[in-house]
């Protein structure tokens, strides 16, 4: 017997292609089926929930919200349409409409729920609304205390709010429970070493094979404590594997991607056009800010600076064990040291960008 031809599909059928699509990535091709089947089936809860994940996919907010709430005319207490709809509402910034989605989904007893609770915590942490989302992590791991992906939300969401000791706790526990899970050693091992446990830290981050590392830091770390604590020269072959990572992890942008960066850098008033040097350690990018503005930025060690660059750098060198070097020669000091540890040279020349360059290469992190 021949498969049937979409013509004759069922709802469930289409919802399902149209779900496959999705995971694939493919949200065009997903839209265009889901678009079909509602011609078909105007009035369907699944297809219009389905449309509302993908608009949402797409980044298509108000049209989003629409399917979600067309979705609950039909049923008002369908959670996964009460979720979308949330989601959808902290992104176009109506919080209070989105806390009350999401409380609807409690009232209604899916509480036990854990994909449920997983999604509307991470909807919220991606806000940075952290103390709902700890709430909803909380709910995940007491739905099902054998998800190694609910104990690594809630320790990070911890670690965003600064309770350490809690997120060292689950991300451990993340790690016993699913130790294939690189995402829960990495953040294990990058809390090891903010402790200052330096052996257990480089146990964990070495698990994980160089070809499967995604953070720089992960990589930096390893080379750091390796070199450290077992005395290995810079051009080790036992380095060389992270080394590669640290590289293709930090690739430089084409000339058209600097060149764009230095035109939209210089129209934006952020430097002045005539400064080809500054412009082109954009790396691709527009520069976070002027120097003036706020930023954070949180040390190799763990600690937090905060306020400008200059401000924070001098931060970093009155940390540092010679407080009393001028900024400028910090700056050069610690440009050689990670050259030397690396391979990769970082910016001297203006705080901004050696910031931002160790940061591209994993030595410290800039949250805002």
């Amino acid at each position: 017997m021949s498969q049937m031809t979409p013509e004759f599909w069922s709802g469930e059928r289409y919802d399902a292609e149209a779900q496959r699509l999705y995971e694939a990535g493919d949200y065009d091709g997903a839209l265009r089926v889901l678009r079909h089947a509602l011609v078909l089936s105007p009035d369907s809860v699944e297809l219009l929930v389905s449309l509302g994940y993908t608009r949402l996919a797409r980044e298509e907010y108000p049209w989003a919200r629409g399917a979600f709430e067309k979705a609950l005319t039909h049923e008002s207490g369908h959670e996964e349409a009460l979720a979308g709809l949330g989601e959808v509402l902290l992104k176009l910034g109506e919080r209070a409409r989105a806390f009350l989605a999401f409380e609807r989904i409690l009232e209604l007893s899916f509480d036990d729920d854990l994909e449920l609770m997983l999604c509307v915590g991470r909807s919220l942490l991606r806000e940075g609304l952290l103390e709902r989302a700890e709430r909803f992590f909380r709910l995940a791991v007491a739905a099902d205390g054998e998800s190694a992906e609910a104990a690594l939300d809630l320790a990070y969401v911890l670690y965003r709010r600064a309770d350490s000791e809690g997120a060292l706790d689950w991300a451990r526990d993340a790690v016993h429970l699913a130790p294939e899970l690189e995402e829960a050693r990495a953040l294990y091992g990058n809390l090891l070493y903010e402790k200052g446990e330096f052996g257990a830290s480089l146990a964990q981050l070495e698990r994980i094979p160089p070809g499967r590392i995604t953070d720089p830091l992960v990589a930096w770390r390893i080379v750091e404590l390796t070199r450290r604590l077992r005395d290995l020269p810079a051009d080790s072959s036992q380095l060389l594997p992270y080394l590669v990572m640290l590289d293709e992890l930090s690739v430089d942008p084409s000339p058209e991607e600097r060149l764009i960066a230095e035109v939209e850098a210089s129209q934006a008033g952020l430097l002045p056009a005539t400064d080809v040097r500054n412009q082109l350690d954009l790396f691709g990018r527009p520069p976070i800010q002027v120097s003036g503005g706020l930023h954070r930025v949180r040390g190799a060690d763990g600690a937090v600076y905060e306020g400008d660059w200059t401000g924070i750098v001098r931060a970093m060198r009155d940390r540092s064990a010679d407080p009393s070097v001028s900024v400028a020669d910090f700056m050069r000091g610690e440009a050689k040291r990670l050259l030397d540890l690396t391979g990769v040279r970082v910016s001297s020349e203006d705080p901004r960008i050696f910031l931002e360059e160790s940061a591209r290469i994993g030595a410290l992190e800039i949250e805002c």
